[in-house]
């Protein structure tokens, strides 16, 4: 079946696109080449038949915009619709103590210089 991979509103959501475009079209249709105050004021105008014509192919139009555009909004749509994976167990992280910094520099005291005397004889 063409929509076992969809979800059920994304289904309706299309149904609609598409009812909604094609009942436009003919009301366009019907406005301009029936009830047009200009259609009206020459009746043995083929208004008619270019009613029908012009329905059609506006129709088409209307379909084929719809399949383009749904084409790749439904491409987008799918990768939301995955299913998530469940994650998988992570082992728990021990943390590791720093190890200790060993210095071999020999540590020294500040040296004060002492004033010798020398003694006179």
């Amino acid at each position: 079946m063409l929509w076992s991979n969809q979800s059920k509103s994304a289904r309706m959501s299309i149904l609609y696109i598409t009812a909604g475009a094609l009942i436009d079209v003919w009301t366009l249709a019907y406005y301009f080449f029936i009830m047009r105050p200009e259609a009206e004021a020459h009746p043995g105008s083929a208004g008619g038949s270019w009613f029908w014509v012009a329905g059609f192919f506006f129709t088409g139009l209307a379909l084929l915009a719809i399949g383009l555009f749904l084409g790749s909004i439904g491409r987008a749509a799918a990768k939301s619709e995955v299913v998530p994976v469940a994650p998988l167990p992570v082992s728990p992280v021990v943390p590791v103590a720093p190890s200790p910094v060993v210095s071999n520099a020999v540590t020294t005291a500040p040296v004060s210089t002492v004033q010798t005397t020398v003694p006179v004889i």
